[in-house]
């Protein structure tokens, strides 16, 4: 008989099934052939729909004021769903809405979420409508989604979709996926064992000679290429050869259909090869429009490759990274017919999956549902996967990127030798490593670049020439980098991780070694993992107390906190010196001494057991992967203790420590981050590498390099300051309402409402508008929202799930739009053209001064205001500002809300750091009339 299955969706007055109600059902009964029938209803909730469910779903108080209580349809939509299977898209949270009403206890049930997730692992949104789009599901004439029948209907083309994808995989990858869901509940078991089914009646699983992988990771490669080394004597470059190429007739106009002759970046390609030449350290500001990619680019290839030699590039964004690698070097190489030039991206080996860890954690099964999706997401991946790179794959959540962690090259025992021996040099970051190794160009990101600094050199490829490419960024890289971060949660996963007779790695590493040890040494084996046991316990309960009493402190001093949002305390002598204090050093004394003598004995017997392993030729590798997995557990457990013993009882003065709790006062956290980087940079970059050119958009405050050089520790760099080529006075005005309050007093936000209203009407939308605050900013959409709405103009806002990315190309995608950002969009958006024609800069974008890693490094300045404060708040502004033109052609408006830039004497440093534009200052009611004159709308 064929299965019968159930689309169901609903529609809520909120995510919270105990508080909030159903508004309406939709369901859609169909076969793997047809659809059979369709029901739906609009259910009453007996209290007030919220005016966003409203917007998002166009259901009203009147359109369910008649309809009847969810009591009065539950058996009628018992009976449609009958005995089938029930599909939905995250559909545990419809269901969790029929829990207390005991409907459906016993239905099978598939989950088009998870499908998608291990069907699509690369792809960017799981969204019912990303979906939908990516697979060409039209929308059905006349709906909308989120309308619950419109929304099960999605979810049965959905849903045949995903089935005949799963269809299409491997048999042998099908097999071994239902193999590991066998003892996990999991919401995409179901098809996956359907499949099999009928699969395997024709045909049975094959084997692979390499487990899941690709055959082109064994395949030659980049490990037959000679390595390169610094030289021991530079040759320099010829300066006039280089501009040459990039004057008027050179072979870059010849290439180029369109190519621009830019005086600029001449300049700074001169500028480059001097530095590169001579061995001297560069600080280069370029704006926007010069080309500076090319123009460090053009001479860091050719003096690679006339020296053989490589020359690290360090980015900050994965976006520029992939336009180094994907567009300008290689048409770098086109134009020069530079055939012989070699480039690789080289990552953390956190970003690359390590197959030895990998089939461990297969042999060893998934312990819940989120390592299920993980392990089958991984599986269908690397069906396609070149690389093995983890920005392939769509992770999402914290469980499945703690998952990853157990499967990524991050580990102590990877070695090349090992890699060699058991997978052939498939291992992916191996094979990144060797092709950096033997690469003329290096790109980097500046995480690895720091994690390489505070590592001593250990992690990249010898270097002695380094580019550093929006180097604005290198402090807060370089904090980021070294920051340590720990909370209750994961030390109690760590400690669970570790397990002991019957569980975790002490218990899989008695299973291993069981045929390797004689009773007896077996016998004082399983002793001292009982004994590790008793440990782990102990240090549990007292690490439980600890963060209970740590708890209890951080809720004593955040009585006058907003308890919607998260809180920080910087954690300095005085703190120390606060009731309950005292209660948290005895506390961590009690855990620290357990935790300590629970990683001795550990460290002994993961000693004792390698030397035993090293001594029998008849080792198992298994045994050695869990010792690895064991010696990485010790490292993460022992950073853990060291991290908050500095915090409770040891601090550093050249180190920051503060707690921080989440919203409504959960999951507190120890932070750990240095105090300043510039001490780093200067012993292990400016001291010991030849050459460094740090270069970006924005590296001066006040036209001058000082804030940057003394942040950095960037003595000894020479400067170049570029302007741009554009025309700012004809493409950018800058309009200043004189008339606006200020910020702190009442009305400001209304007028910033209106403001922005008024503005995206007169432009058709086509604005991005910049908040220092999320709390302002969601404030800012619920007001203007529905506003907007009526004229066709959409809103997006961050932080309503989708990514920044996802936001942007949506944003792009829409014709009429405004676009709400905080931090992320403060830079890294490139709109060029019509499609973002204004930009709003609601606040002059100050840091909050009590974060404990700002107030800790305000403190080392005599004046922090105006050497600290309003120097990192100019380079935020010019980001923001630099938003709107991206090309020659771009013209726009950029509105300033907040009257500060007037009203205070440090306002003209904000307006002077600009390039000369057309300002103007007038009533906000003027507001429209310029936008649209300047737009010529």
């Amino acid at each position: 008989m064929e299965d019968t299955f159930v689309a169901l969706d609903i529609e809520t007055t909120g995510t919270d099934p105990q508080r909030d109600a159903v508004i309406e059902i939709g369901a859609v009964r169909f076969s793997l052939r047809r659809v059979e029938s369709d029901w739906s209803t609009l259910i009453n909730p007996g209290r007030n729909i919220p005016e966003s469910i409203t917007q998002l779903t166009g259901i009203t108080n009147e359109m369910v004021r008649s309809a009847p209580r969810l009591e009065q349809v539950l058996q009628e939509l018992a009976e449609f769903v009958g005995d089938a299977v029930i599909v939905g898209h995250n559909i545990r949270f419809d269901l969790s809405f029929f829990e207390r009403y005991r409907l459906f206890p016993y239905s099978p049930v598939v989950d088009t979420y998870e499908l998608a997730a291990v069907l699509f692992p690369s792809a960017r949104r799981y969204s019912l409508g990303a979906l939908s789009q990516m697979l060409g599901i039209p929308l059905p004439p006349g709906e909308e989604y989120h309308r619950a029948l419109t929304d099960a209907r999605i979810t049965q083309s959905l849903f045949l979709r995903l089935y005949e994808r799963a269809r299409s995989l491997p048999l042998d990858t099908i097999a071994e996926i239902v193999r590991l869901s066998q003892d996990v509940e999991w919401d995409a078991g179901w098809v996956f064992e359907q499949v099999l089914r009928q699969r395997i009646r024709r045909e049975m699983p094959a084997k692979r000679a390499y487990g899941p992988y690709p055959p082109s990771w064994f395949e030659s490669g980049p490990r037959d290429l000679q390595p390169l080394a610094p030289p021991r004597q530079i040759r320099p470059l010829d300066e006039e050869e280089i501009a040459a190429l990039l004057q008027p007739g050179g072979p870059f106009a010849r290439y180029f259909a369109h190519f621009e002759h830019r005086p600029e970046q001449v300049e700074m390609a001169r500028a480059v090869t001097q530095a590169l030449s001579q061995s001297r350290h560069l600080m280069v500001e370029a704006g926007t429009g010069v080309g500076k990619s090319f123009a460090y680019l053009l001479p860091a290839s050719l003096f690679a490759l006339e020296n053989k030699t490589r020359v690290l590039i360090s980015t900050n964004t994965i976006n520029l990274q992939e336009q180094l690698i994907q567009k300008d070097i290689p048409d770098l190489q086109a134009a020069l017919g530079l055939k012989e030039l070699r480039s690789a991206v080289l990552k953390g080996r956190g970003n690359y999956l390590c197959p030895r860890r990998f089939d461990l954690l297969r042999q060893q099964g998934p312990k819940d549902a989120r390592e299920m999706r993980l392990l089958a997401k991984i599986l269908v991946w690397l069906l396609d996967s070149p690389f093995g790179d983890r920005s392939e794959l769509n992770l999402h959540g914290d469980g499945e990127r703690e998952t990853w962690t157990r499967v990524s090259a991050e580990d102590d025992q990877c070695t090349a030798e090992t890699c060699l021996t058991r997978y052939g040099g498939g291992c992916p970051f191996y094979r990144a490593r060797q092709a950096a190794l033997a690469a003329h160009l290096v790109i980097v990101n500046h995480a690895l670049l720091l994690s390489d600094v505070a590592t001593g050199n250990r992690v990249l490829p010898e270097y002695d020439h380094l580019i550093v490419d929006e180097a604005h960024h290198l402090e807060s890289a370089t904090t980021s980098a070294l920051t340590f971060r720990i909370g209750r949660a994961e030390l109690e996963r760590l400690l669970h991780e570790l397990g002991g007779p019957n569980a975790g790695l002490l218990n899989a590493l008695v299973a291993h070694l069981k045929p390797l040890l004689r009773p007896s040494e077996l016998s004082a084996l399983q002793q001292q993992i009982h004994h590790a046991a008793d440990l782990l316990f102990r240090a549990g309960e007292y690490l439980k107390r600890f963060f209970q009493t740590l708890e209890r402190f951080a809720r004593q001093q955040r009585t006058n906190a907003i308890e919607n949002y998260g809180w920080q305390l910087r954690v300095t002598p005085s703190t120390r010196t606060l009731p309950l204090w005292d209660e948290v050093e005895l506390s961590w004394d009690a855990a620290n001494e357990t935790l300590q003598l629970l990683l001795n004995h550990v460290a002994s017997l993961h000693r004792e057991l390698g030397e035993t392993l090293h001594e029998r030729v008849d080792s198992l590798d298994e045994a050695e992967d869990v010792l690895g997995e064991l010696s990485n557990l010790l490292r993460r457990l022992s950073e853990a203790q060291n991290a908050l013993h500095a915090l409770v009882s040891n601090p550093a003065p050249q180190f920051v420590y503060w707690l921080e709790m989440r919203q409504n006062g959960e999951h507190l956290f120890a932070n750990i981050a240095p105090l300043r980087v510039g001490p780093l940079l200067e012993q292990h970059l400016w001291h010991e590498k030849s050459s460094i050119i740090l270069t970006s958009a924005t590296l001066t405050t006040y036209g001058r390099f000082d804030y940057m050089r003394n942040t950095l520790s960037a003595d000894e760099a020479d400067e170049l300051l570029l302007g741009s080529p554009f025309d700012y006075e004809n493409a950018a005005l800058i309009y200043i309402p004189n008339d606006i309050p200020e910020p702190h007093t009442p009305s400001y936000q209304s007028q910033v409402e209106r403001a922005i209203v008024q503005s995206c009407l007169s432009s058709g939308g086509r604005t991005l508008v910049l908040f220092t605050s999320y709390a302002q900013l969601r404030k800012t959409s619920q007001a203007i929202a529905p506003i907007l709405a009526r004229h066709d103009i959409l809103t997006y806002e961050q932080g309503e799930g989708a990514s920044p990315t996802a936001l942007l190309e949506s944003f792009k995608s829409s014709e009429r739009a405004v676009l709400l950002g905080t931090r992320s969009f403060w830079e890294g958006v490139d709109v060029p053209g019509q499609a973002l024609s204004v930009v709003m800069i609601v606040k002059l974008p100050f840091d909050v001064p009590n974060d404990p890693l700002i107030e800790a490094r305000a403190e080392i300045y005599e004046n922090p205001f105006e050497e600290y404060h309003l120097p990192e708040a100019v380079l935020k502004f010019r980001q923001g500002f630099g938003r709107l033109i991206r090309s020659a052609s771009d013209r726009g408006v950029v509105v300033i809300l907040d009257r500060r830039i007037l009203s205070k004497k440090y306002g003209r440093l904000f307006l002077e750091s600009l390039p000369p534009c057309t300002v103007r200052q007038g009533p906000l009611s003027a507001l429209p009339g310029w936008v649209q004159r300047w737009l010529n709308l």
